[in-house]
């Protein structure tokens, strides 16, 4: 769809701190909540911690968004293979295993405890004590905490509780759409080039370089962005 009449913005939602909860178009994968990640590490506010249950956190992919290497420097990811293990990771990610985080994401949240051998209601517990632990951390550090959740059932009602913001990002024929239970936050993120939007890995490169921009942050080079942009 061409969009070339449009006012042209490269818009990421403002994440306030605290637990917000993002539910993203299978189409278009991981990588929104990726640029998300990006974003607030372009900010320079603290490292961001990563804690994937999803099998989503693909260190590939995040080299290939960042305008920069060095930003990569200042992620760290870490992954659970159990329900014991996740619950683990978010209890030291609560404690003094970390200090002045810019951003906390954790995807997939509550896949492992789905597939735990113990009873759905113990299974439901671990999830309450790790959400109980990102609110934490949200609150202490004054930081976003981004969850996603593999499925949007009566399991993840815990989820929704706990979470003070709700996102939804939608793909459509004008680009990724980010908006909340309300309305009341509607970013959408345009293409900047001849007005075609193509919701590709290229398309959240040009997205990322131009956020960087805005934030004053280091490129890799002229060349680089040329590529991109």
């Amino acid at each position: 769809m061409n969009a070339s009449r449009r006012q042209p913005r490269v818009e990421l939602p403002e994440l306030d701190s605290g637990l917000t909860l993002v539910d993203v178009d299978a189409d278009l994968g991981v990588t929104p909540v990726q640029s998300l990640l990006l974003d607030h590490v372009f900010a320079g506010a603290g490292d961001a911690y990563w804690v994937d249950a999803a099998g989503a956190a693909q260190t590939t992919r995040l080299r290939e968004l960042a305008p920069d290497p060095r930003y990569l420097d200042r992620i760290h990811v870490a992954r659970g293979f159990t329900a014991h293990q996740q619950t683990s990771l978010l209890d030291r990610l609560a404690g003094e295993h970390v200090t002045d985080p810019g951003v906390v994401v954790v995807t997939g949240v509550d896949r492992l405890y789905r597939d735990s051998d113990s009873s759905t209601k113990h299974a439901k517990q671990l999830l309450v004590r790790s959400l109980a632990a990102l609110a934490r951390v949200g609150r202490v550090h004054e930081v976003p905490v981004i969850v996603t959740r593999s499925r949007d059932d009566e399991f993840t009602k815990p989820i929704v509780n706990a979470a003070r913001t709700r996102l939804r990002c939608r793909d459509t024929q004008f680009g990724p759409r980010f908006t909340d239970a309300a309305g009341d936050i509607d970013a959408l993120v345009y293409h900047l080039g001849d007005g075609w939007v193509q919701t590709t890995l290229a398309y959240w490169q040009e997205v990322l370089a131009h956020r960087a921009q805005m934030y004053d942050a280091p490129i890799v080079s002229e060349e680089a962005v040329s590529r991109v942009v």
